[in-house]
């Protein structure tokens, strides 16, 4: 019996564990007036843009690493994430590090493809949390794309405005 209760004990521990970290996810598709191949290579040279328009401070860059800073409910978080090209197209941000051990992960990819004159625009952020509903951490995901889609509709010109 008493077996039996220490199993159900550490089942009851590790299902509270897992519980406290919650994953978000945020989705945005939209259209800008340019063609694919200036979408990309612009993608390519303004990280740093990208970075700024997701409401964080950018502090420094080396390669494809950037430290940033962004304010949240939380406070001030500083972190590191690193830019990458996986193909023409397809570009990933992932954290390395963060001064706030609640933030586990973040991952942030944007998708380019052509459609017709224009190009579609595909960004997806997904986070995990301590101590946070995933519905929680997909709401604080919101305004990061809202920024970022701001930033090319305002770059591009969006042919849903024209």
């Amino acid at each position: 019996m008493n077996a039996l209760r220490f199993a159900m004990l550490v089942a009851a521990l590790l299902v509270a564990e897992a519980a406290q970290a919650g994953t978000g996810r945020q989705t945005t598709t939209f259209l800008v007036d340019a063609g694919e191949p200036a979408v990309c290579r612009w993608i390519e040279k303004n990280f740093s843009a990208l970075d700024e328009s997701a409401g964080a401070e950018v502090l420094s860059v080396q390669g494809p690493q950037s430290t940033l800073r962004k304010d949240t409910k939380e406070g001030i978080v500083n972190f590191v994430v690193e830019h990458a090209i996986e193909q023409h197209g397809d570009y990933r941000t992932v954290l390395l590090k963060s001064d706030k051990a609640d933030l586990v992960s973040q991952e942030t990819e944007i998708h380019v493809e052509r459609e017709g004159k224009v190009s579609r625009i595909t960004i997806r952020v997904i986070a995990t949390v301590n101590d946070h509903s995933a519905m929680a951490i997909s709401l604080g995901i919101r305004p990061s794309l809202r920024g970022m889609r701001k930033l090319f509709e305002g770059r591009f010109g969006s042919p849903n405005n024209s």
